[in-house]
């Protein structure tokens, strides 16, 4: 039988600090066929953690897009998510641990992981793994946002052929707040958002609000909270009437010109620099977001990070006590 990630990379990445179970997995990413409409639903499921998932629960989503887009009921896959947030990306209690850091409490286990073990993880399951079955497949891809659309959870809807969003729908990767302006797929940000938006968002580690994020080519429909669910089926609705032979034929001709663009390169951009990102020095008076996590614990450490900012920067609803 064929092994998973997780198994493959046991022995590199610090899997007691991480959830690899595949059942509790496949309970935070759900999945669903309603053959009558020709559409494939992949549901996160995990609302009390704002949909964050194991970092080893994005090759479920890949492998899912995978058996989606070989199945001949399904024209449109549909990712949404459970309460009031589409999702915050990868858990961040598990963010360090997938290539290999330990808990950091002694010197051993505060050792720099090598690059070797920062390669896999990043290609096999948090990017390539995930996002690049979503870029191409075949079948239309539609991305269902209210509220956070953030980390993993935002690489999707950059991947998706379209996103539907409530007007509180917000969208980033929170890796710039933990490490800086911290590699990505290239291609996709500057396809989608620009290269002025791009920098903007890297450097200042803000999120883009939905109704920005409709003029700049992001989001294909901003629409009421009540009204989401109804646009998103009328889309997919709308879609399934093609021929699959049609639809089929037509992405691929997508990605043809998406290649030319650049796609592949663009893509590399993400794995490859991503080690870079994971193995950067802080100097003496930086915010240490995995020293601070280690002191504070997730979420004081994400609250005091983004107190450094002004509001507009923030990617919570965190106040400081001066604004109090």
């Amino acid at each position: 039988m064929k092994k998973t990630e997780a198994e493959l990379l046991e022995n590199q990445w610090d899997v007691d600090n991480m959830e690899v179970d595949p059942e509790v997995i496949a309970s935070y990413v759900k999945y669903d066929v309603d053959e009558r409409r020709s559409v494939a639903t992949i549901t996160f499921d995990r609302p009390d953690r704002l949909n964050a998932v194991p970092v080893a629960a994005f090759e479920r989503v890949g492998d899912l897009v995978r058996e989606a887009e070989a199945d001949d009921r399904v024209k449109v896959i549909v990712f949404k998510g459970e309460g009031d947030h589409f999702g915050t990306g990868a858990d961040a209690a598990e963010l360090g641990h997938y290539i290999g850091y330990k808990a950091g409490t002694d010197k051993a286990s505060r050792r720099r992981p090598a690059q070797r073990q920062r390669i896999l993880p990043d290609r096999n399951v948090l990017t390539s793994g995930f996002t690049r079955p979503i870029i191409e497949s075949l079948k239309a891809t539609i991305c269902q946002v209210q509220g956070y659309c953030y980390g993993g959870h935002f690489q999707i809807a950059l991947s998706a052929d379209i996103v539907i969003a409530t007007p509180n729908a917000r969208f980033t990767h929170p890796a710039f707040r933990y490490l800086g302006p911290a590699p990505q797929d290239m291609y996709h940000w500057i396809e989608k958002l620009g290269l002025t938006t791009m920098k903007d968002v890297m450097l200042t580690m803000r999120a883009i609000g939905a109704e920005e994020g409709e003029r700049k080519g992001l989001v294909t429909k901003v629409v009421e909270p009540g009204e989401l669910e109804r646009w998103v089926a009328d889309y997919a609705d709308a879609i399934a009437v093609m021929p699959l032979d049609s639809l089929m034929m037509g992405k691929s001709m997508m990605q043809v010109v998406m290649e030319a663009r650049g796609k592949g390169l663009g893509a590399m951009t993400g794995w490859v620099g991503h080690g870079w990102a994971t193995n950067v020095a802080f100097e003496e008076g930086d915010w240490n977001f995995l020293k601070r996590r280690r002191e504070l614990g997730v979420a004081k450490a994400l609250e005091e990070r983004d107190r450094l900012v002004a509001p507009y920067f923030r990617l919570s609803e965190t106040r400081s006590a001066e604004e109090e």
